[in-house]
């Protein structure tokens, strides 16, 4: 297989990196991708830095660079919902942009209620950025169907109560529709899973967990995809 594995920080996967001895080759064209092989798998592995606007250009860039059999994102998330556990990995199916607005007589306003972007516009399904991709679904069953919303900051508990009632979402995460859009306008297979390291509502965080659970859950995905 083909695949575009997308995460945060080589350092994310550096446990697993170690534990196979694998020693990612850098792309000559683009500097954020590395390229490695696991099993039967040729493997691009995108380091995307920090935010939406890093993960978007440098997604875009891959995939309209190389076609790819999936691309696979793993990286982590806050809980909106106390019975969410740390290290709980869930599977992302519709993503949405949380913080992306503004205030208009004391009301909070995203885009779409702006008229800004249209929910039926395409890349959007059912009012939403959707994955509709089932491909390998039995590899991604064990993992819980989730909404996630994209944010520029943490905010306090009265803005959080507010995107988890507005957009019915379950997590956040700081990067996700920065790898959903391009996945869906270029029409790329694809899966984004995130390990929940925070709980925004009980305020418990290990990040090491999640680091574990993270490295964990793709060496089992290697082998079984």
């Amino acid at each position: 297989m083909k695949l575009l594995l997308v995460v945060a920080s080589l350092n994310d996967i550096q446990p697993l990196l170690e534990q196979h001895q694998i020693a990612p080759i850098a792309n000559d064209t683009l500097k954020f991708v590395h390229s490695f092989k696991a099993l039967h798998h040729e493997v691009d592995l995108l380091e995307t830095g920090v935010g939406v606007y890093q993960t978007t250009y440098k997604v875009t860039k891959a995939l309209s660079a190389q076609k790819y059999h999936l691309a696979l994102k793993l990286g982590f998330a806050n809980a909106y919902k106390e019975e969410t556990a740390i290290g709980d990995v869930l599977n992302i199916v519709n993503e949405k942009p949380g913080d992306f607005g503004m205030v208009v007589n004391n009301e909070w306003k995203d885009y779409y209620d702006l008229g800004l972007i249209n929910r039926e516009d395409a890349p959007h399904t059912r009012g939403g950025l959707i994955n509709l991709t089932n491909a390998y679904m039995n590899v991604f069953l064990p993992f819980k169907k989730v909404v996630g919303v994209s944010v520029n900051h943490y905010a306090n508990a009265s803005a959080v109560r507010e995107r988890k009632d507005k957009y019915r979402a379950d997590c956040e995460t700081g990067d996700g529709v920065g790898f959903v859009y391009p996945c869906l306008f270029e029409k790329q297979l694809f899966y984004q899973l995130c390990v929940i390291e925070r709980n925004l509502v009980t305020g418990q965080e290990n990040f090491n967990l999640a680091k574990q659970k993270l490295n964990e859950t793709l060496t089992d995905l290697i082998q079984k995809l």
